[in-house]
């Protein structure tokens, strides 16, 4: 590129110019520089676990025409965009490491099972700059089939952009059935296989109602972006008899995802989000009864929220409680059906806010534990009448084990609705168990106060509930707020002249 050329279409006149110069010129060579696309690369099309020709990681096995004619003899790197089409079976290994610029599997007429799908062996890597794309479709005939990554000991896939899988049941109806399967082998160490997305996980069904069948067995799953499970059934396996899986997400998304857990220790779901996502799902288990923990870290702790509804009717399985619940950052909504219950909440993040909300649509919640702390955030309530806000219920204790400074409590409400039932109880509107918990709980003696849009109220912590005093303040005392407030801006403005 002639640099020179470009600085000469920008001449400073001073120092401002300089800059604005300089500025341009980032600007068109950073265009330049991202002007240039990866080149197409298409791998053979090897039908053997056992031919020399599996291997992704050797240039040898890329041609540079999707014909195949044509060998590549350049370095794999992100110059290069990795195409593998198959007609109906496709064996691809990675025996030590690869670069490149986004991955693709086109599978025309897909019927058999296939256990190594994509395989690494110990120590192996794929490293994409951008998109993992399958495309699968099926022959009119296809019944239900696997297709499997399969990683040995200390394996890693890591896409810098979106994980997208495409299915094409053409016609195969209710007989066809896609299991697609991420996966430690049987011989490697639990937790060393990873399979992280920075982007989005996207599953795309051309034929409405394509449910997919998703599982994973591995350490460490990881979605930097939103997870849409609307026509998933996610089978979460332990990596081992006696680990769980560390799942973590930027969001769940879908109104209609299933979760199935396999047998073994608690896997746990770590919500990473950095916006708000919403997501409607059942949690079952099919063998030994085992549970799921989750934890809200949000990376972004203003904006990261996360709404999580789980309904009852867990498909084909038993309906799981949830394990431990942990905020620590961002916000957490979580709607739990009638029969289910977690053990453990914390709220410990003083960026952290928990509320309950409803299983299937709208506000309005309840959610139970087994026991619980406070430690620091908020607890967010909704009301929407004398009978219909959210409650938190304990079976057992639940401590206080932070200062008051740290924690809080937001009232959502209609304010109107509000002053009307203020006024229908007298000039005062209580709520007796929003939390409820067992006797000798720290808890016990703690109380708050604040001012949700004009109305006053007041959360005290009783020997086993909380209730909550909802009232108008008078308007002498709405003046003598006022004249305090407008006392202390004169202080501060005369403290500012001097």
């Amino acid at each position: 590129m002639n640099t020179s050329m470009l600085f000469s279409r920008f001449q400073a006149r001073s120092h401002g110019g300089i800059a604005l110069r300089a500025s341009a010129f980032a600007a068109i060579l950073c265009a330049a520089l991202h002007a240039h696309a990866a080149q197409d690369i298409y791998f053979n099309e090897n039908t053997s676990g056992s031919s020399p020709n599996r291997y992704l990681n050797e240039s040898s096995n890329w041609y540079t025409d999707a014909g195949r004619t044509q060998q590549f003899e350049g370095a794999l790197s992100s110059d290069y965009n990795g195409i593998i089409n198959t007609e109906s079976q496709i064996f691809a290994s990675c025996a030590s490491e690869i670069s490149l610029n986004s991955l693709t599997y086109n599978i025309a007429a897909a019927k058999d099972y296939n256990n190594y799908f994509a395989s690494l062996a110990d120590n192996a890597s794929i490293t994409l700059a951008e998109d993992f794309n399958v495309n699968i479709t099926f022959t009119p005939e296809t019944g239900w089939i696997a297709q499997t990554i399969r990683m040995f000991h200390n394996g890693r896939i890591t896409v810098g952009g979106d994980f997208n899988l495409t299915l094409d049941k053409n016609g195969s109806g209710s007989n066809g059935f896609l299991e697609f399967v991420i996966r430690n082998d049987s011989a490697s160490a639990a937790l060393t296989n990873r399979f992280q997305v920075a982007g989005d996980f996207n599953y795309t069904a051309v034929e409405s109602g394509s449910r997919l069948r998703f599982t994973t067995g591995i350490g460490q799953f990881s979605v930097g972006g939103a997870m849409d499970i609307g026509n998933i059934l996610w089978t979460i396996n332990n990596p081992s008899s006696s680990e769980g899986a560390n799942i973590s997400l930027g969001g769940l998304t879908g109104t209609s995802g299933m979760i199935s857990l396999g047998t073994g220790m608690a896997s746990t779901m770590t919500f990473t989000n950095s916006a708000q996502r919403e997501a409607k799902t059942t949690i079952g288990y099919t063998g030994d009864e085992t549970t799921l923990n989750v934890t809200m870290r949000a990376s972004d702790a203003k904006n990261g929220y996360q709404i999580l509804r789980i309904s009852s009717g867990a498909y084909d399985a038993t309906d799981a409680n949830l394990g431990d619940v942990i905020i620590d950052t961002g916000r957490l909504d979580l709607g739990m059906h009638s029969g289910m219950k977690g053990n453990y909440l914390s709220i410990a993040g003083v960026d952290g806010v928990f509320s309950a909300t409803a299983s299937d649509s709208g506000n309005i919640g309840a959610a139970t534990f087994e026991n619980g702390e406070w430690y620091a955030g908020k607890i967010a309530i909704d009301i929407e009448g004398e009978l219909a806000y959210d409650k938190i219920v304990f079976n057992g204790r639940f401590d206080k084990s932070g200062s008051n400074r740290d924690m809080g409590f937001e009232f959502a409400f209609d304010a109107y609705t509000m002053r009307e039932l203020i006024s229908t109880g007298g000039g005062e509107f209580i709520l007796e168990d929003v939390i409820t918990y067992e006797t000798g709980s720290s808890m016990a003696g703690t109380v708050f106060e604040g001012n949700t849009s004009g109305i006053q109220w007041e959360a005290v912590f009783g020997d086993t509930s909380l209730s909550v005093s909802f009232t108008v303040p008078e308007p002498a005392a709405v003046a003598a707020v006022l004249g305090a407030i407008s006392l202390a801006l004169v202080a501060l403005r005369r403290g500012k002249r001097a």
